[in-house]
């Protein structure tokens, strides 16, 4: 398994750029921790022992209410630092979506001791119009919840190759949805973030419009050699 001396590596990119997909890759082949606020809040929902309060807040969330970012930093954070104690690198796919949590995030790396050395980000472009059609027409499974990027080879597909479990069309991946998305999390909401990250000299851009395998070889290719 290669190494990395990064310590930090923070995926940025539109709905259906890939940030998940490349996370899993980086996990399967460098040996990283993948850091995901979904997966933080959802193992919260179903944690008999989890804070009161921070599932209160989950609650209101569900109910249409904004994430308290307090609450994601907690996650987040505790997640983070566990994993670099014992000598895991992690990559956060999909964490910082405004200028204030990546300023937050700094501010916690700080703490930690890590230097802007230690920390890396890719930005995985995808322009809008791509960014809707991979999510109105991607699929996903329904047993290993593998996500199965759109492409004219794999339309027909109906079964994971990963683990043979049915591939579904997710409920929320419908034209309106996506649209939404697009309009909270797209290319001009991503703007600031992104310039911020070019400022302090951390961003490499990466095509992700191109096939999965070639927009990995490339990332890890920047992350050995970073």
């Amino acid at each position: 398994m290669q190494q990395t001396t990064k310590k930090v590596i923070i995926l940025l990119g539109v709905p259906g750029s890939g940030k998940g997909t490349q996370a899993r890759l980086l996990v399967n082949d460098l040996g990283m921790a993948h850091i995901s606020t979904g997966d933080l809040l959802r193992a919260l929902e179903v944690d008999p022992q989890g804070d009161p309060n921070d599932k209160q807040k989950l609650a209101d969330m569900k109910a249409g209410k904004l994430v308290a970012d307090d609450l994601i930093y907690k996650l987040a954070f505790k997640e983070i630092e566990q994993n670099l104690m014992v000598g895991k690198s992690v990559v956060l796919d999909g964490a910082i979506r405004s200028l204030e949590q990546a300023q937050k995030y700094d501010e916690f790396f700080t703490v930690l001791g890590l230097g802007s050395d230690s920390v890396l980000v890719i930005e995985l472009h995808l322009d809008d119009d791509t960014s809707f059609k991979r999510l109105t027409r991607r699929k996903v499974c329904a047993e290993c919840g593998e996500i199965i990027p759109y492409s004219v080879d794999n339309e027909t597909q109906t079964v994971c190759k990963k683990c043979g479990g049915l591939l579904v069309v997710r409920a929320d991946d419908n034209e309106a949805t996506a649209r939404k998305r697009i309009l909270e999390q797209g290319n001009e909401k991503q703007l600031p973030v992104t310039e911020y990250y070019e400022q302090t000299g951390r961003l490499v851009c990466v095509d992700g419009s191109r096939d999965i395998a070639v927009v990995d070889a490339e990332v890890k290719k920047i992350i050995m050699t970073s």
